[in-house]
């Protein structure tokens, strides 16, 4: 028997949302003033510094500090293989998310971040570079972040 084609699109959008639930999950919003930090139990304040580590089940992990997401994945806190995707702020869009491994990170000592890590994310492109020409420092990775903070804690 053959599908028309009203049939063959609802399969075939059936197909399409069935494999972008078992995708990777994208951020919650965060709850400034009330949500802790899960590294250092801090409350949230400032989205310009927030980070947050969705797992593979769709559990939401807060940061007040994008350090504080680093020092938790190359901790012990979590295994590698729960984590579903790691999203960072966007420093120059408050309230906006980027995924951790698209974004640029500058680091300068004259950015005064919740946890004193001077680490933030931005959007690759001319406007991170106009910052770090403004603010000093210089541009990392997420790679480049996480071995930063592990040789903070001496990890």
């Amino acid at each position: 028997m053959a599908l028309g084609p009203l049939a063959r699109r609802v399969i075939a959008s059936g197909v399409l949302v069935a494999a972008a639930a078992c995708g990777t999950r994208g951020p919650r919003p965060l709850a400034f003033g009330t949500d802790p930090c899960a590294h250092c139990h801090m409350t949230l304040i400032d989205p310009r510094f927030a980070a947050e580590l969705v797992t593979k089940t769709g559990r939401s992990v807060p940061f007040d500090d994008v350090g504080c997401l680093a020092a938790y994945v190359t901790g012990s806190s979590v295994s590698r293989d729960r984590i579903g995707s790691l999203w960072v702020g966007d420093f120059a869009h408050p309230g906006s998310m980027l995924e951790a491994g698209h974004a640029v990170f500058l680091r300068s000592d004259s950015l005064h971040t919740p946890m004193d890590y001077h680490v933030v994310a931005l959007q690759p492109g001319a406007a991170a570079d106009s910052l770090r020409a403004a603010l000093g420092g210089s541009l990392l990775s997420w790679e480049d972040v996480v071995r930063l903070v592990a040789e903070r804690s001496g990890q």
